[in-house]
């Protein structure tokens, strides 16, 4: 399946890697206004979007709080930790995703298949891309939150230094 050798956290597999992950996953299509995960529910694996966009909602308000498109992932969080996911994820459009189980993942990681440590690094390198943009993203909005009545102190409380 060459869609998910396009993805970041898949680039640079051999054919014979990108073959045994993609017959180690199901493609599936939802409809817009399908859930994809739900907040709270155990994690069952993740998933990478094919084509389509979803919305992530927050769990406690239920606004979108994020868009996820072609080539990006959702869930790799939760089937690492094996924690519960934190937000809702609902196909904005008629999608396509592959999902990955976790006991597919656990089977490549018990077996001692490269191909494990491959699927972690290409996570763990998306996920520190992730966390630097939402750092640099936080950083940037510093100055604009400052400028509210009560914004330096909801700063300072949050831990910024604003001086």
């Amino acid at each position: 399946m060459e869609e998910l050798t396009k993805t970041r956290i898949f680039q640079g597999l051999s054919a014979m890697d990108s073959a045994t992950l993609a017959d180690a996953g199901v493609e599936r299509s939802l409809m817009a206004g399908t859930a994809l995960v739900h907040a709270g529910e155990p994690a069952d694996g993740f998933y990478v979007v094919l084509a389509g966009r979803f919305h992530v909602l927050s769990a406690e308000h239920g606004a979108a709080i994020g868009e996820i498109g072609p080539g990006e992932t959702v869930g790799e969080m939760g089937l690492v930790t094996a924690t519960p996911r934190s937000a809702d994820v609902v196909a904005v459009e008629s999608s396509t995703i592959w999902h990955l189980p976790g006991r597919g993942f656990e089977a490549l990681l018990a077996s001692g298949d490269p191909l494990a440590s491959a699927i972690l690094l290409g996570i763990s390198k998306d996920l520190c891309r992730r966390f630097r943009e939402s750092i640099l993203d936080g950083a940037a909005m510093v100055p604009k939150i400052a400028r509210y009545p009560d914004g330096v102190e909801l700063l300072e409380s949050l831990g910024w230094s604003v001086k």
